[in-house]
């Protein structure tokens, strides 16, 4: 297993080509709301279609919350959810409260690739095998770094 982190906020066409690549390699992802917290609901109604299971927690990818639960939504990664996560924001930390749903991640055979925690803006890969590695390079400005 490898881990790159992300070296800067993805943004424009960078961040349009790895949600692309996200989508396009991952069967579902997920973003979380927080009770304290207010959000859009209106970017909520526009995903809930693709909801394949919402549930409760204080514990999701890289983190653990002393507060209340968290909703974690479960999206399924298609071409509209694509499109959708390609508009409603033009940079990967624009996921944040109040405005939009935080802490991006995504699965592939329930195995989280990437995650991101918004409001710390960190960003990172957890790689298996050589052709996901390779799928980084595909997104014009990424910038990564290996975990040693």
């Amino acid at each position: 297993m490898e881990y790159w982190d992300l070296v800067g906020n993805p943004a424009g066409e960078t961040y349009r080509q790895l949600i692309k690549v996200l989508c396009d390699y991952s069967d579902k992802f997920y973003f979380v709301t927080r009770k304290e917290l207010k959000y859009n609901p209106d970017i909520l109604a526009q995903f809930k279609p693709y909801a394949l299971e919402t549930y409760r927690t204080k514990k999701w990818a890289n983190t653990i919350t002393k507060g209340p639960a968290a909703t974690v939504y479960i999206i399924e990664a298609n071409q509209d959810t694509c499109r959708l996560l390609q508009q409603t924001a033009s940079t990967l930390y624009d996921w944040v409260a109040p405005d939009l749903p935080e802490d991006l991640t995504f699965l592939k055979n329930n195995f989280a690739w990437f995650t991101c925690t918004s409001h710390e803006e960190f960003g990172g890969f957890s790689i298996r095998s050589e052709f996901y590695r390779k799928l980084l390079d595909q997104v014009p400005g990424l910038e990564i770094e290996k975990v040693k």
